[in-house]
């Protein structure tokens, strides 16, 4: 496990991230990718101090069901699922996976504090992006499970991050879906977003 103590604007925040747990890496370019990635996880927490409440989302129906620690949402019946204490993923290949990661947050999340922390997540994916030599080709508000979240479309190196970070309470549950950008864009990413509810 490797621990990263990271200092974001005004911020402090100390976090404990194995990202093996997210990306199965299988040689050393992926590893760079996976550490890249929960530096991004890392910082994104760091940076979004603050609170909210608790509807949830409903399940969407079709495919199996995944059920992490504090969550549950749906992926495609025949791809691997692997559940670990502070996450939970299936994949097809190492190449196109969903996977949900529960950061911890130094202080609790208030709705009221979105527009800030939107701003914040904005240059932490731009900064990830470019030590990716990537790009950021676009950013959104949406709704996940009843509340409004920060979604990312990041591609690098042929493959594609659709990052979307879900606050509440003291925690960052960031929704993965992976591909490689000539498969085209996987059901499992729409799946993965229309079923992910709190539990």
């Amino acid at each position: 496990m490797a621990t990263l103590s990271v200092v974001f604007g005004m911020f402090r925040f100390l976090s404990v991230v194995d990202p093996s747990r997210v990306y199965p890496p299988t040689n050393r370019r992926k590893r760079s990718v996976v550490a890249a990635g929960a530096f991004l996880a890392v910082l994104a927490a760091a940076g979004c101090g603050g609170g909210g409440g608790g509807a949830t989302g409903t399940i969407a129906a079709g495919g199996q069901e995944v059920k992490g620690p504090g969550f549950v949402f749906r992926a495609p019946e025949n791809w691997q699922k692997t559940v670990r204490a502070t996450s939970a993923s299936a994949q097809d290949n190492p190449s196109r996976l969903v996977s949900v990661v529960v950061l911890p947050l130094l202080k609790p999340y208030r709705i009221a504090l979105f527009p800030q922390v939107a701003k914040e997540l904005d240059r932490v994916a731009d900064t990830y992006a470019a030590n990716l030599k990537g790009t950021v080709d676009s950013r959104r508000t949406v709704e996940i499970a009843g509340r409004q979240a920060r979604e990312y479309r990041i591609t690098h190196g042929g493959l594609v991050d659709l990052i979307t970070f879900v606050l509440r309470g003291r925690r960052n549950f960031q929704l993965t879906c992976r591909w490689r950008e000539s498969d085209g864009e996987p059901d499992a990413c729409g799946q993965l977003a229309a079923s992910f509810a709190f539990r």
